[in-house]
């Protein structure tokens, strides 16, 4: 039987099963799951609400991304979410929100 087999049934044979042993492991390791783009979106949210309730204690109004990283209370330009300020009693009324989980018009 060995002698009908040549070198590359033999080497197609390696890399078909390398294949799929690679890519059970990267199915098992969870690679195709957005568990960390989650956590990224969730933790810039946290940092944003924190910097945005400062701007309200301190200045008395929310701010846009602009104006809170201009005042040192966000240190860095959001990836994941945006925010929509709208002035308003007290210190106004902001949302913040992923466009990436939002749904599409129409």
């Amino acid at each position: 039987m060995f002698e009908k087999l040549s070198f590359a049934h033999l080497l197609g044979a390696v890399l078909a099963l390398s294949f799929i042993a690679g890519f059970a492991v990267f199915v098992l390791s969870g690679a195709t799951t957005n568990k960390g783009t989650t956590g990224a979106i969730g933790a810039e949210y946290a940092t944003i609400m924190s910097a945005e309730k400062t701007s309200c204690l301190r200045y008395g109004t929310y701010a846009s991304i602009t104006t809170l990283r201009r005042d040192g209370l966000l240190t860095f330009k959001p990836v994941y979410n945006s925010v929509v300020y709208v002035p308003g009693k007290h210190c106004g009324t902001i949302i913040v929100g992923s466009p990436a989980y939002q749904l599409p018009a129409g």
